[in-house]
């Protein structure tokens, strides 16, 4: 579990090892918050300030955004009330409100873009810890995802929490893909901007996004109950020994004279290995996949390699 809030941060968003009137405010309106929505015995997750200290950087923050369903929106307030807060039911299209010394809490159930806090979202929430305290933030991939609805010239701010958490966070692009349907324009032009100020986002991410924006058509990766089921660090047993099984092909094909130095990903997932990326040859292609199979030769092989297209020049220019 992560760990936040060692320190308090002044309203420069600087490090303090003081503890605040305002800090200790903006605490006990959140472990107010978190009481509440445990004695309600819903599930949420954070949005705002503490989950964009989770995934990216630090910023001033003076309220609490809690994403939540639309059903359990109306007993949470009530129950925010009983705490002490003063209610107000703002915007029964997409958020209520409620106070408690100065500290605004939001209660969200609709984000920008009829972006709604569904199942696949509450199941990859993050449990962090907040100044002892245990809460729950929305995933890396989500919170990008509706960062980069919500940009606005009036909250330019939500742009660069997508940003960091694109470069501090570790991003799994399946997930990521698979949510960017909902935006994927918003989220195209937010990874392609990504890329221009040299944070690292695949090439294939974009482009299956432009394929899915353009042509109908996205990989998306495997579904989310697949997802779950995900061995992250898949071990088998091959000649170097008990070892990562990715670790292990990447290390083979960066040192196979037939393959050399490639811009290839390789992802484990159960029974199956993927291989994804650009060659510049048939032969490179085969080069590759028979040295996989000879490495895993238990596991399928799922074959996502694309040939770079390019036209060899066909003479000398001759230089005036």
């Amino acid at each position: 579990m992560l760990v936040l809030g060692g320190s308090h941060r002044d309203s420069k968003g600087q490090s303090s090892s003081v503890e605040t009137a305002e800090s200790k405010r903006f605490d006990n309106a959140l472990f107010s918050t978190l009481d509440a929505l445990e004695q309600c015995k819903i599930q949420y997750g954070l949005i705002g300030g503490v989950a964009a200290f989770t995934h990216g950087r630090p910023r001033p923050t003076q309220d609490i955004d809690v994403f939540l369903r639309p059903e359990d929106a109306d007993n949470v307030l009530e129950v925010l009330k009983d705490y002490g807060f003063k209610i107000d039911r703002f915007n029964p299209t997409w958020i209520f409100k409620a106070f408690k010394e100065d500290v605004l809490i939001d209660i969200i159930f609709r984000s920008e873009g009829n972006i709604y806090f569904d199942e696949e979202m509450n199941r990859h929430t993050v449990q962090v810890e907040y100044h002892g305290r245990p809460v729950r933030v929305v995933s890396v991939e989500d919170f990008i995802l509706i960062k980069s609805v919500a940009h606005s010239e009036e909250g330019h701010h939500h742009w660069f929490d997508a940003l960091s958490a694109l470069a501090q966070s570790k991003v799994d692009w399946d997930y990521l893909l698979h949510r960017a349907r909902k935006a994927p324009r918003r989220m195209m032009a937010l990874l392609a901007y990504a890329q221009s100020i040299d944070i690292w986002v695949p090439n294939q991410v974009i482009q299956n996004l432009t394929g899915y924006i353009y042509d109908g058509k996205m990989d998306t990766g495997p579904s989310a109950k697949a997802q779950e089921q995900q061995l992250i660090k898949s071990k088998v047993k091959t000649e170097h020994g008990d070892t990562y099984l990715a670790a292990t092909i990447r290390e083979a094909l960066a040192e196979d004279p037939t393959t050399g130095t490639l811009d290839v990903e390789i992802f484990v997932r159960e029974d199956k290995i993927l291989v994804r990326g650009q060659v510049n040859s048939d032969e490179q292609r085969s080069a590759i996949l028979s040295l996989v199979g000879k490495i895993a030769p238990s596991l399928s092989i799922e074959n996502q390699l694309r040939l770079t297209n390019f036209d060899a020049p066909k003479g000398v220019e001759a230089l005036q």
